[in-house]
């Protein structure tokens, strides 16, 4: 599992499992603005984070996550 978005140039970044629940996990340093993510499943598929309910269309017929850091 990995994250790709906005905040990384769009290269993806390999996440940490976390115990055995199915939940993986990163840590990073965001600046504040908005931010559009997608996680990466198997190096391919692409999907949005359903807790973040905002979400925009992208240039290739799928969704980004958008995620806002106030100050």
């Amino acid at each position: 599992v990995g994250i790709s978005g906005s905040f990384t140039n769009w290269r993806t970044l390999s996440m940490n499992r976390t115990g055995d629940q199915g939940y993986w996990e990163i840590t990073l340093d965001l600046p504040h603005g908005e931010h559009r993510f997608v996680y990466i499943l198997d190096e391919a598929e692409r999907i949005t984070d359903p807790t973040v309910p905002i979400r925009e269309q992208d240039d290739f017929g799928g969704e980004n996550s958008i995620l806002y850091i106030g100050a």
